[in-house]
């Protein structure tokens, strides 16, 4: 086995993510003895970062480009979902006197998360294009680099340090994007690994096996409310977490879920940006909607109707990306 087998089933990961995150925002769905798993489902968020770390890095390394190209292939990819889905959420929220109009320009500019204005856009989109500017000048670092495991060690071990620095001065707001900074460069790494084909040995099960635990044992310790910082505990297990996922749907005879799973990874950011636009405004929905006891009944409408109508929004995209202003770009927004 190599490490290949990432970016083999790299959709297929990005759909557990968004099953993860959906679930984490489902707050008040009882799912009995997963409901403690459920309150980690934010950990799919280190999945997307693990994953597109990982693409952008090959990407990068098998083909130069300029920054200015590089942002603008990023841009391609995602703001033209972003933008609709973002102005109706935010003309939403102005027309119920819950944003200011100066939301649409932060909203726009991808600045919300830092200035924080009343009807700012979820917090993700901020966080992509920090990860977005930070993966070109550290992939030609990984490069050139002769230490890469010191390198992510230490490029982690500042991400860290940020977040404490933050916590500490009473910004803890701004950590979202910092707790991810450990996944960030192990996707930069794995990116590497993927193009030289390197194999999972011994010592690199032995190793990963060890992150695993040392991530149980800090999830244990979270969930026993010993700590608040549940976090960091995916800086340890998201690698070797997408790796057991992987050899399973390579080795068990899983066609029909894989099938699924990459249906959801190949529209995730489209179901992702419903899911914290419209699908959020929980008290609105169920108004047309009885929840039912437990909320059963309302997830299990809502949670279908989001991924139905991102399938939609991510095809209407694609329609758009192929008008003759497009068309001649239309391979660039494929590829990683």
């Amino acid at each position: 086995m190599t490490y290949a087998l990432l970016s083999k089933y790299r959709s297929e990961l990005m759909g557990i993510a968004m099953i993860a995150v959906m679930l984490f925002h489902a707050r008040d769905l009882d799912l009995g003895l997963l409901n403690a798993p459920k309150a980690l489902g934010f950990g799919g968020v280190d999945i997307f970062v693990l994953l597109s770390a990982m693409g952008l890095s090959m990407s990068l390394t098998r083909r130069r480009q300029d920054f200015g190209t590089y942002l603008l292939r990023r841009g391609r990819r995602v703001l033209p979902a972003y933008y609709p889905v973002m102005l109706a959420y935010t003309l939403f929220l102005l027309l119920r006197g819950r944003a200011v109009p100066s939301a649409f320009f932060w909203n726009a500019a991808l600045l919300q998360y830092w200035v924080r204005p009343a009807g700012q856009f979820n917090w993700y989109m901020t966080g992509l294009l920090v990860w977005y500017v930070l993966i070109y000048p550290l992939t030609a670092l990984m490069v050139r680099s002769r230490r890469r495991l010191g390198l992510v060690l230490l490029g982690s071990a500042l991400g860290i340090a940020v977040c404490e620095l933050l916590y500490r001065s009473g910004e803890w707001y701004y950590m979202d994007i910092f707790f991810r900074m450990p996944v960030l460069w192990e996707g930069i790494l794995l990116g590497q690994w993927v193009l030289e084909n390197r194999r999972l040995g011994a010592r690199d099960w032995a190793a990963w096996a060890g992150c695993l635990g040392m991530g149980a044992l800090w999830a244990l310790v979270y969930l026993k409310g010993w700590t608040e910082w549940a976090a960091y505990m995916f800086a340890f297990t998201t690698v070797p977490a997408c790796l057991v996922i992987c050899l399973a749907l390579d080795k068990l005879p899983l066609g029909w879920l894989r099938r699924a799973l990459r249906f959801l990874g190949e529209n995730s950011l489209e179901i992702y940006l419903l899911n914290v636009s419209l699908f959020a405004e929980q008290d609105l929905l169920r108004q047309i909607l009885d929840p039912g006891p437990g909320h059963y009944i309302y997830y299990a409408v809502t949670i279908p109707l989001n991924i139905l109508l991102g399938w939609a929004l991510h095809k209407a995209v694609g329609l758009f990306m192929t008008l003759p202003a497009f068309g001649k770009r239309d391979e660039s927004v494929k590829k990683p």
